[in-house]
Order: structure tokens, then sequence, then C-alpha cells
């Protein structure tokens, strides 16, 4: 779902921040 889809991309970001 599309709210599935903006979850995994939120954590996705977080991950990302956290190597940046």
């Amino acid at each position: 779902t599309v709210v599935k889809e903006t979850a995994r991309i939120a954590v996705l970001d977080s991950g990302n921040l956290r190597i940046h």
C-alpha cells in the first residue's frame, strides 16, 4: 500500500541521515 511505501521510504531516509 502507499502507506507501507511511505513508511519504508521514511525508514530509508532515517538510515541515510545516520550514514551521512
